[in-house]
């Protein structure tokens, strides 16, 4: 039996609206580029008109980051992704055990 579907088009419909970019929608269905390419179409295709997504000709990257000897490293992709531009300082916290935030000064 196949997996079952990710697609939910109100939520895809939503998110579109409220301007969110491929990478922001990648993360919030849990699913790839491809796939979203086919959850766009679907929906596209339902609603009889077209939705342009900020990113789907960009690429995408995981948002997977691994803590080495050298630190975090995050990709200027994957903070490009989400609205950051180079020369952007941080805050640094740590509001629960497990969990990091970053925040634009």
């Amino acid at each position: 039996m196949p997996p079952a579907s990710k697609f939910d088009a109100m939520k895809l419909r939503t998110m579109i609206t409220e301007g969110k970019t491929a990478q922001q929608i990648i993360d919030a269905f849990g699913i790839n580029k491809n796939n979203l390419k086919a959850h766009l179409l679907k929906l596209m295709d339902q609603d009889g008109m077209y939705y342009k997504v900020e990113g789907m000709n960009t690429r995408t990257v995981s948002g997977a980051v691994k803590f080495s000897k050298n630190g975090l490293r995050l990709s200027p992709v994957l903070l490009a992704n989400y609205g950051f531009s180079q020369g952007d300082e941080f805050k640094v916290s740590c509001l629960e055990e497990g969990r990091i935030v970053l925040e634009k000064k």
